[in-house]
């Protein structure tokens, strides 16, 4: 006879239906999205973007429920709340909701193993759980979206022990779980919630240069990773370039407005931030590119003034080639004039190379 639910004491690998199993709406994975939510508006955002249960569709169809890696769940009242394995519940969901859309192997779908954990766990079982979703996810082969380990390790490091203790359990470095922890807090700590869809990621990367950490006065608390000070009026700006300004009365932000496109050009918005004249410009309306000349040394412009040079070389010479108009002609010979003049002024003034 089954333990009831009053005296369950340890985890216990068990065959349910998933019908008696629900989504958990404080999963790290959502990254604080699904608070509140119904369940069936978890479903959705499961199997849509940005977690697509739905790729998991064909391969339960084709293959059936894997048996040795079981849903971990946790009781609470009569029902079961999924600690580990939302996305495969939903693709579950998924096709036994829909039994004319899908069709395949759907005979192990009704009973499916899962690991319960008692609805009040001990010590023991709350540091197995927290071991086993941190390993699997924030250093394994199920990674969750960085934002989703920010939250989980933010959860965890409040708990007795603080981070020392998590990092210690999931073998993370503290140098990585300061690229997630920082971020976070920082947000929190300026309530900012950046909108559905935003790369969390970028604005980690951003705080990795230094340049970026000096214009937002970024002061961290080395043992905690707590947020000591910062400016908060330059945080605002930093986040209108990473990510766009806020549309006026609403949440969103004007993606198409953004400075920085690409983690690759954090560099070079480091150093534009790093000069009071360049970031000025930036913030005045110019680009990144416009915007660095401003910090570029005289090498670095000559550099550019060459580059520009041979540009304008092979405009002119698509637009001019075989119009024999004299207004294009005279453009050509204004051009070759200044072409000479610009490379006997960069020959005369680069350094030699050693």
């Amino acid at each position: 006879m089954s333990k009831t639910v009053q005296e369950q004491t340890g985890p216990k690998l068990e065959y349910l239906s998933p019908d008696v199993l629900d989504f958990d709406p404080e999963n790290p994975r959502f990254g604080g999205l699904a608070s509140g939510k119904s369940q069936g508006d978890i479903q959705a955002h499961l199997i849509g973007e940005p977690h697509y249960a739905s790729e998991l569709v064909d391969s339960l169809l084709e293959n059936g429920f894997i048996d040795y890696e079981p849903l971990v769940a946790k009781r609470k009242d009569k029902r079961l709340v999924v600690i580990e394995g939302n996305r495969r519940l939903a693709a579950i969901r998924e096709i036994r909701g829909n039994p004319d859309r899908h069709t395949g192997r759907k005979s192990d779908l009704g009973s499916i193993p899962v690991l319960v954990f008692p609805d009040k766990p001990d010590e023991q079982q709350q540091n197995e759980m927290r071991v086993y979703l941190g390993v699997r996810h924030l250093i394994g082969f199920r990674e969750w979206p960085p934002i989703s380990k920010a939250q989980f390790l933010e959860r965890e490091s409040k708990a007795e022990g603080g981070l020392d203790r998590v990092l210690r359990e999931v073998r993370m470095t503290r140098q990585n779980a300061r690229r997630l922890l920082v971020p976070f807090r920082l947000l929190n700590r300026a309530s900012v919630l950046l909108p559905k869809g935003e790369d969390f990621w970028v604005l980690g990367e951003a705080l990795q240069r230094t340049g970026i950490k000096k214009y937002l006065q970024l002061e961290v608390n080395p043992k905690t990773l707590d947020i000591v000070s910062y400016d908060k009026k330059n945080l605002s700006a930093l986040l209108n370039d990473l990510y766009g300004p806020k549309r006026p009365g609403s949440p969103e932000r004007e993606v198409s407005a953004r400075v920085v496109y690409d983690t690759r050009d954090l560099s070079r918005l480091a150093r534009v931030l790093g000069s009071d004249k360049a970031t000025a410009e930036l913030h005045a309306g110019k680009d990144l590119e416009e915007a660095q000349i401003y910090v570029d040394t005289r090498e670095e412009s000559l550099s550019r003034l060459s580059k520009v040079n041979k540009d304008l070389a092979l405009l002119l010479k698509k637009v001019v080639s075989g119009n024999r108009d004299p207004e294009g002609t005279r453009l050509l010979q204004s051009y070759r004039a200044f072409d000479t003049a610009v490379k006997a002024f960069v020959n005369k003034n680069a350094k030699p190379s050693l």
